[in-house]
């Protein structure tokens, strides 16, 4: 019992510190700015890597929360959590590869392409493993 509102608790306080790094930016010169330029510069590349490695960090943290509340009350809403993370992180991923050149896209596959995968496997492992019980 202890454990779970322990847990319960984390994760408020998880969700509630990393509702920055989920929320777009609201400035329409930004999204002006990134919807057209093809190739972003060395330094907002570095921070967009940096973004989607803290919503993969997120997505990862999700997944544990669901794992650990397996057969409890808060599952459904853990695993939905989870859900929701894993869509943003590869959507970030996905739209970050589509304005890259060929050579920047070989760069931020080998840095952060094999973790994108690996939590995206065990997303669907996880959801297998509902299936199966």
């Amino acid at each position: 019992m202890l454990r779970q509102l322990f847990f319960a608790h984390t994760r408020v306080l998880f969700r509630q510190r990393n509702l920055s790094l989920q929320q777009p930016s609201k400035n329409p010169a930004a999204v002006q700015a990134r919807s057209y330029s093809s190739a972003p510069p060395k330094a907002d590349l570095d921070k967009e890597i940096e973004h989607i490695t803290d919503l993969a960090t997120v997505a990862r943290d999700e997944m544990d929360f669901a794992e650990e509340s397996r057969n409890s009350v808060y599952y459904n809403d853990d695993k939905q959590a989870a859900h929701k993370a894993v869509d943003e992180m590869a959507l970030a991923y996905k739209e970050l590869l589509e304005r890259l050149s060929a050579e920047d896209k070989k760069t931020i596959e080998t840095r952060i392409g094999m973790r994108i995968k690996e939590i995206q496997s065990a997303y669907e492992i996880m959801t297998l493993n509902d299936l199966e019980d």
